[in-house]
């Protein structure tokens, strides 16, 4: 054979293993519908190896906390909340604000005054378009007369977000307290307890045998006192309060009202609780009733020596009687309610404070950093009173009118206070 035909068949051969491995290639890249599946091999667990953790659920807590994090910091990007405060809260919540700047780094501008000079800068920076103010102290019956007819309040309970605060149960009565009538713009967050229709006097006017002699608060309109008391009038929002409260008590009405206004008493009515204190503690009156936050300060020039009291209970701590139209809880001051108007120029901050104002926190800070006596929180579980005074505090087994904040009698508070102003206006 020829080394010419050698090399031939070679090339032939190879040319044809070429041509078999080429289809056997082919071949398995195709999938035999016949062929029995091969497993697919598992990862085994190793004994003994660690079983891996699942991602764990963050708590209602964790998440609160997220949440409470993130407002503080969105506060202190505004860097400020603007609380206006009226009447006593003025008197009372300035370390309370002080506090909530220092923990926060939240600047807290506070403007105080009276609650219806607060009422009329509000509505008339809002008729100029202008909104500069987060959180608001004020009574309810300016609240109530004004600021709710002008769409002036945000309902309080949406901005609720602190557990302590959602906790119902953690309040008096197990619910919230509310001073409107649709019992959701006006939070009443503390109340005193006591007899109705306290008065102060002058411990140099007034004799044993006089107080000996009150024991209903129809013996205040005893035309004996004729020209020896003082009192805010019905048309001035401080003293709102006690004509709402004898109005609405099924013992005392508005006869009582009317006697009170009647020309016969000769009461002497003023808008000025300046006038009223002095008067007291000069002598120029005998006591003053309705007479809204001026009895707070009287209770503090008693305590430097005036010669003022206030009775039936007295500032020495305790009460000498009740009477007879039984006992009351009293929340209708600027130290007791607050709202949020809409529009604030600091939504994150204002929130923060309502949050921590109504928080354990919050209110005992209130109790011992008040400038005078504070009212007790309607909180239950704050133990620490401070300075509120313990008469003023609630007995668990005693039954208390809470009018003020009552729905039922809330609805009749614009009816009472328009009632005494008509029956006042009527005789002058």
């Amino acid at each position: 054979m020829s080394k010419t035909y050698k090399r031939a068949g070679s090339v032939v051969m190879l040319a044809l293993i070429g041509s078999v491995m080429m289809l056997v290639l082919a071949a398995c890249g195709q999938e035999d519908p016949t062929a029995t599946p091969v497993p697919t091999a598992t990862s085994t667990p190793v004994p003994g190896a660690p079983t891996p953790e699942p991602t764990p659920t963050p708590s209602a807590a964790e998440l609160f906390q997220v949440e409470w994090d993130a407002l503080i910091a969105a506060a202190q990007a505004e860097g400020q909340v603007i609380i206006v405060m009226g009447g006593s809260s003025g008197r009372n919540y300035r370390p309370v604000a002080e506090f909530f700047q220092e923990k926060f780094g939240v600047e807290a501008v506070v403007s105080t005054g009276s609650g219806t000079e607060q009422a009329n800068r509000v509505l008339a920076e809002r008729q100029a378009g202008s909104f500069q103010v987060d959180v608001m102290f004020v009574g309810p019956t300016s609240a109530n007369t004004r600021l709710i007819p002008a769409n002036a309040l945000d309902p309080m309970e949406e901005q609720f977000i602190h557990p302590e605060v959602l906790d119902k149960s953690l309040w008096f009565g197990g619910k919230y307290w509310w001073a409107d009538v649709e019992q959701k713009y006006v939070f009443t967050m503390s109340a005193d307890a006591g007899p109705i229709q306290l008065m102060r006097y002058n411990t140099d006017l007034m004799t044993q045998e006089d107080l000996d002699s009150i024991n209903s608060v129809w013996d205040y309109v005893d035309l004996k006192w004729a020209g020896k008391i003082v009192s805010l009038s019905p048309l001035t929002g401080g003293a709102g309060g006690t004509y709402y409260e004898a109005y609405v008590h099924p013992e005392i009405g508005r006869e009582w009202v009317d006697a009170f206004v009647d020309p016969a008493l000769d009461v002497t009515f003023v808008d000025d609780f300046r006038f009223i204190v002095d008067g007291v503690a000069k002598g120029q009156f005998h006591f003053g009733i309705a007479i809204g936050s001026a009895g707070r300060d009287l209770d503090a020039l008693s305590q430097l020596g005036a010669p003022v009291d206030q009775f039936p209970c007295n500032n020495a701590g305790g009460c000498v009687k009740e009477f007879k139209e039984g006992g009351v809880m009293g929340g209708t001051g600027s130290q007791n309610n607050f709202m949020i108007p809409t529009n604030r120029p600091n939504p994150s901050a204002a929130k923060l404070f309502v949050n921590w104002m109504l928080s354990q926190e919050g209110q005992t800070i209130m109790h011992t950093l008040a400038e005078q006596d504070p009212d007790q929180s309607l909180r239950t579980d704050v133990t620490d009173l401070g300075r509120t005074l313990e008469f003023e505090r609630r007995d668990p087994n005693r039954e208390y009118f809470f009018f003020s904040s009552d729905p039922g009698f809330t609805e009749l508070r614009a009816e009472a206070l328009q009632y005494a102003k008509d029956a006042y206006n009527a005789v002058r």
